[in-house]
């Protein structure tokens, strides 16, 4: 197939719904016209370009809530509102589809969360990081991380002493953001020793050397008393910071200095840095993290190998070209093959259940609050996925989490129960029926979906079913689903183009078929 786009010939409708499954919050009629136009590959170099959105800088509140802030002072201050309003905004009208894409699976591997960074005003700047690094160097992206105030307070980085080093930042970016727990080959499969068991990448010490590295940094002076900087990077304070020799990754060891400046310190963090991006590990272990997020949780090994071939080298000698590494998963045989392997695709995440269901049928400012987290929804809509608030440094679920009763890995099932399910079935219902609730001033209008587009084809059951099969489902639907929704359409003798468009609409958009991307 990308041999034909490549001599010019159209993508099929169903495989460019697929792609931008792949690619974006969701297709759209608009993007899928244009891709069509274009080409797969012509539309990632004009992503690439885009404009990029963001997140507003917002002002800086004192810690306390003072006794002035009163009405909705407290959620435009204290809560993620505003950067939530800002995500869904960005991810249902912005033309930068793929940067925040991306951005919001890099945001998935060097996690933050509200359940400490609690103010959207902190939260802000670490998001603005994504946006502006998604297409940048991975070297970048992870050092404009390392001394961002919101990571810096999450993972202890920020207050770190020489006299008392924390670990926390230390370890976790070995094991989540850069090399993982073990040794790896470029497909992603675990190098073995001669007893069959995996080989640590890291030891305890290493760990420790890395945390001496990451002291003498703390927020930038508070504008008032009070009310933390978190707008700015990290300041270092050189009297802070361990000068000793630290022996890190494969052994490179950073030398003592007998008295630790500015250029000392920063040397040794950059260069500390460039011994975690250079690691083998990283190329495989972040490829694998990024397929998981846009394309499929069960990658095969050749294909993580074309992934990690593109990391270390886009093709013109750099390593860690996040635009190379984008473009090669998902213009990868494997992501665009019609006909997928059968353990190929991944649950979609809350998040993107909502993006995608709403993008499709043309969500605009008059048919949605742009409030759609679980912090603001309507009780019973709530999926275990509220919005820059993980539980956990490990992300909202685990990249390594196997489907139960399976061998499958499933990262987004570990967020599936019984309630959620419910959940995503009744927000189904209630945006193709325009019943949301409205009575909360974080949803005056409640959130619909636009059927226009549809009505066309609304008129016979059967054409209605092929219509939503290849716009819903890229042309994937079952036998069996096919005939539920054709035999329920039939059964609706004089109903109106828009009743049947609702029918169809919820019985498909609530069905497993269309909760799993493929």
């Amino acid at each position: 197939m990308l041999a034909c786009v490549a001599l010019g010939q159209t993508p099929t409708t169903a495989d460019t719904i697929r792609f931008l499954e792949q690619s974006t919050f969701g297709p759209n009629q608009t993007f899928i016209n244009h891709v069509q136009s274009i080409g797969f590959a012509a539309f990632l170099q004009e992503q690439f370009a885009a404009t990029a959105s963001t997140y507003p800088t917002l002002p800086l509140q004192p810690t306390t809530v003072p006794a002035s802030c009163t009405g909705t002072c407290v959620r435009d201050n204290y809560t993620m509102y505003p950067l939530q309003v800002a995500f869904f905004e960005n991810a249902l009208t912005g033309s930068d589809q793929l940067r925040q894409r991306v951005a919001f699976a890099l945001q998935q591997i060097m996690v933050t969360s509200a359940l400490t960074i609690n103010q959207p005003s902190w939260m802000s700047p670490y998001l603005q990081i994504f946006a502006q690094d998604a297409f940048s160097n991975f070297r970048t992206l992870l050092g404009d991380i390392t001394l961002n105030p919101a990571m810096g307070s999450y993972l202890n980085m920020a207050g770190n002493l020489k006299s008392a080093p924390n670990e926390n930042y230390g370890r976790e970016s070995l094991q989540l953001f850069t090399v993982g727990l073990n040794l790896l080959n470029a497909d992603g499969s675990p190098m073995l020793d001669q007893n069959g068991n995996p080989i640590p990448t890291y030891t305890q010490p290493t760990v420790d050397a890395f945390s001496r590295v990451f002291t003498g940094w703390n927020l930038a002076a508070a504008p008032v008393s009070g009310t933390p900087n978190y707008l700015v990077p990290m300041v270092l304070n050189p009297a802070n910071h361990d000068g000793g020799a630290k022996t890190l990754l494969n052994g490179v060891t950073l030398p003592a200095v007998t008295t630790v400046t500015a250029a000392s310190a920063n040397k040794d963090l950059s260069d500390a840095l460039d011994n975690m991006f250079d690691h083998p590990n990283v190329g495989p272990f972040i490829s694998v993290n990024l397929i998981e997020h846009l394309v499929t949780s069960n990658p095969s090994p050749a294909y993580i190998s074309r992934v990690t071939a593109a990391f270390n080298n886009n093709g013109s000698g750099v390593r860690g070209d996040l635009k190379a590494v984008v473009s090669a998963i998902l213009l990868d045989p494997e992501a665009r093959n019609p006909t997928p392997a059968a353990n190929f695709g991944h649950l979609t995440e809350p998040v993107l259940f909502i993006t995608k269901l709403l993008r499709l049928f043309n969500t605009t400012s008059a048919t949605t609050d742009f409030v759609l987290s679980d912090s603001y929804l309507p009780s019973e809509l709530v999926m275990s996925q509220n919005l820059f608030t993980s539980p956990s440094v490990f992300n909202y679920y685990p990249p390594t989490y196997t489907v139960p009763n399976t061998t499958v890995n499933g990262p987004e099932f570990d967020l599936d129960s019984t309630s959620t399910a419910y959940a995503r079935v009744n927000f189904v219902a209630e945006t193709v029926y325009h019943t949301m609730s409205t009575s909360s001033p974080n949803r005056p209008t409640g959130t619909w979906l636009d059927f226009t587009s549809i009505l066309p084809s609304a008129n016979s059951p059967f054409q209605l079913t092929g219509a939503l099969n290849t716009l819903m489902l890229h042309g994937t639907m079952s036998p069996n689903l096919q005939a539920a929704v054709n035999n329920a359409l039939s059964s609706m003798a004089g109903a109106t183009p828009l009743t049947r468009a609702q029918r169809a609409v919820y019985l498909i958009g609530s069905s497993p078929e269309y909760f799993v991307q493929r």
